[in-house]
């Protein structure tokens, strides 16, 4: 197939740490692969059909990244320098109150969706990631997102659509910050400790998840000491 995504720009080692890691995490939560294949089929083919192009993403090319997560913020800690590149994880984007727009949002179409829908309407770029528990979403992405959108998956990156690696939205951001060549990168409002759920069930989910972003996030550090030093990567 046609090489049209960034994946030829994605850091070696981060794609090696993505296959070892989906793998393992495919075991541990019982992931259906076919289905995380078939919701990214879904989500390429929706944009070769609404012949959609890839963002130009030159402008945010080697600036910090602030990251937005879903915990409670205290907004006097939310401050972003004019220079930085704002990303806000999918499941923050109720809570964002920011005057600053996002620049990207990175979500599995989770979450509040009318104000993700606002969001792309006003130019924010959309990380849209498909998975296998989220099918019924993908087949409406681009009425969500009807804005510039970016195709993710957690397979290996075909078409239109690119693995950056990370697992949940806080954790692809920072994979998708390091893509844009961030030295620096400032995480808010990521709690690995405390994840807001309904039932013990899905709180034993959401706690195994946490700890894979953790893991990864981890790992993501170690990668870029040698080429950004020990403070490449701040939580506030």
């Amino acid at each position: 197939m046609e090489k049209n995504n960034f994946s030829d720009s994605v850091d070696p080692a981060v794609r090696k740490i993505s296959d070892d890691t989906y793998q393992r995490i495919v075991r541990d939560l019982s992931l259906d692969v076919f289905l995380d294949k078939e919701s990214a089929v879904l989500l390429n083919t929706e944009y070769l059909v609404l012949r959609r192009s890839l963002p130009d993403l030159s402008r945010f090319i080697g600036r910090d990244s602030v990251i937005v997560g879903p915990a409670k913020i205290d907004k006097a800690r939310l401050s972003i320098n004019d220079s930085e590149v704002v990303i806000v994880s999918g499941s923050a984007v109720s809570n964002y109150d920011s005057e600053r727009q996002p620049d990207f949002v990175v979500t599995d179409l989770d979450g509040d969706l009318a104000k993700l829908t606002r969001f792309s309407r006003s130019g924010s770029i959309c990380l849209v990631h498909a998975h296998g528990d989220n099918i019924e979403q993908i087949m409406h992405a681009f009425e969500i997102c009807p804005g510039p959108v970016i195709p993710t998956c957690q397979i290996e990156s075909f078409g239109y659509t690119t693995n950056f690696a990370g697992f949940t939205d806080g954790d692809r951001s920072a994979f998708f910050a390091h893509f844009l060549g961030s030295r620096k990168i400032r995480i808010l409002g990521f709690d690995f400790n405390s994840p807001i759920v309904k039932s013990r069930t899905e709180m034993e989910t959401k706690m195994k998840k946490l700890q894979w972003a953790r893991s990864l996030l981890s790992d993501l550090y170690d990668i870029r000491v040698q080429r950004y030093g020990r403070d490449n990567i701040r939580y506030l």
